[in-house]
């Protein structure tokens, strides 16, 4: 689906690195082109599954501008937490019938929820809010420690507006630049409390109808971190592209050490494109039988997307490193895609040694 765009995005991308976020063009076709809406609990079909789509689009999306690609993947697929609300909340969130996106946030210094009589008061700075400029409601979650039912839920999610939040210009990374991520200010907002939800009964598992998308109704935390593979391969794809034409323009042929760089890269992604698929179908069909992953099948998912993301890094880093001091320049698109890569490299969905700590450490307990 996002082929017919890949060649404007990429035009586009300089642009919206430089802007620190995407164009309104480009905004315009993820949204006529459903690309936002692939989880979104109001599309044509609710009952095809939408995680596979959501995930395989940003891939290619990202071959081209790695921010588009996190967009649709980790932006649009807030859509599907609409969906584990109560109808009435739902309905709130689409009543005026225009086009919906959900941003998130991370919780910061100060942050704070606080039950009071009338409701879950919400105050403080909120970081990393991907996509925040082009959203229209703000998802967030946090302790409460003076809830009444704090013991049996030690975190807390709320929806707010985001007509009623201010947005600070922050955002200024080496990568990623144009997904706008600003940190935001609640300034003490009162959320009723029929619109406050435990964390586990939102993302834990849901009664649902067959027909239903299983991503209404499964644990939905593995699919929500795994997500981020989609852009993470398809930017790394879009570098060894980029290098590829790079050498082909050369007036030298390239020397054999060149080419075995770009064989070595190449077979690294095609080892991490296969290692996709396997974690896709994992989850896929996780969801198809409404069956949770067990705890050492966690665990090996996390491994396994954080070795991707590690081979994504190797392959391009290979490539930047030996493309000559005179192509080291902001402007040039591979290391744009090279920013890029690092930055998502870094996310904690991908954490290198807490994932292969617990792998390592599940591994052992299931040997004894």
């Amino acid at each position: 689906m996002p082929d017919a765009y890949l060649s404007r995005w990429r035009e586009r991308a300089a642009l919206a690195d430089k802007n620190r976020r995407l164009s309104d063009e480009t905004l315009g076709e993820l949204r006529s082109s459903g690309l936002l809406d692939l989880v979104c609990p109001r599309r044509a079909q609710p009952g095809v599954p939408g995680w596979p789509a959501l995930v395989r689009s940003s891939r290619t999306a990202a071959r081209a501008c790695a921010s588009t690609g996190w967009l649709i993947s980790l932006v649009g697929g807030h859509a599907a937490i609409a969906a584990r609300l109560n109808p009435s909340v739902e309905a709130k969130l689409y009543d005026d019938g225009t086009p919906q996106l959900f941003a998130s946030a991370s919780v910061g210094p100060g942050c704070k929820l606080s039950f009071e009589p009338e409701g879950m008061r919400v105050s403080g700075r909120w970081r990393f809010s991907s996509g925040i400029e082009h959203a229209t409601w703000l998802i967030l979650n946090a302790q409460c420690p003076n809830h009444p039912t704090a013991d049996a839920s030690t975190r807390f999610l709320v929806v707010v507006s985001k007509k009623e939040i201010a947005v600070l210009d922050s955002w200024d990374s080496m990568g990623m630049r144009a997904t706008g991520s600003h940190d935001v200010m609640t300034p003490g907002l009162l959320v009723p409390h029929h619109e406050v939800f435990p964390l586990h009964e939102v993302f834990g598992p849901r009664p649902t109808g067959t027909a239903s998308d299983y991503l209404y109704s499964v644990p939905i935390m593995p699919f929500i971190t795994t997500s981020i593979i989609g852009p993470l391969l398809g930017c790394a794809e879009g570098a060894y592209e980029l290098h590829l034409q790079a050498l082909a323009r050369q007036t030298t042929p390239p020397s054999v050490m060149a080419l075995e760089r770009v064989a070595h890269s190449g077979a690294q992604l095609t080892a991490a494109s296969a290692l996709f698929d396997s974690l896709l179908n994992r989850l896929h069909d996780s969801g198809l039988t409404r069956r949770a992953l067990t705890a050492p099948q966690l665990s090996a998912l996390k491994r396994d997307r954080s070795y991707l993301a590690r081979q994504c890094v190797e392959a391009v880093r290979r490539l930047v490193e030996h493309s000559g001091a005179s192509l080291m320049a902001s402007d040039n698109p591979l290391h744009r895609h090279w920013r890029d890569l690092q930055t998502m490299a870094a996310h904690r969905d991908v954490h290198w040694d807490s994932a292969m700590l617990a792998s390592a450490t599940s591994e052992l307990h299931c040997s004894l």
